[in-house]
């Protein structure tokens, strides 16, 4: 877009060469006679494709960057705690017999 925008003093250019050699054009007389309507057998088709968004150049940058510094990740120290109070769970059980929807009898 900004290349485009770019030949803008192309455009100017060309207008006021179109004026110089032929008939005096308005603005939109030019702009209709190079873009939306038929041009003049003026020979000068090589000077009209310069002229901004006529052809488009895709152009795409890329840009990596690369840093050269290490990251360092801190792990906090695991710290274990014990449970000082309350009443130890018995370990004769099964955690899947008590989540189970159907519970055969129990003596």
């Amino acid at each position: 877009m900004l290349s485009q925008l770019a030949k803008l003093p192309k455009l100017y250019q060309h207008f006021t060469i179109h004026n110089e050699i032929g008939p005096p054009l308005s603005l939109m007389e030019f702009l209709s006679m190079h873009y939306w309507g038929q041009d003049l057998p003026d020979n000068d088709e090589q000077e009209d494709m310069k002229l901004p968004f006529k052809k488009y150049d895709l152009t795409a940058f890329s840009f990596v960057f690369v840093s050269n510094h290490k990251l360092h990740f801190y792990k906090p120290p695991q710290v274990a705690f014990i449970k000082a109070f309350g009443l130890a769970k018995p370990d004769n059980y099964s955690q899947s017999y008590i989540s189970a929807l159907f519970r055969p009898p129990q003596v």
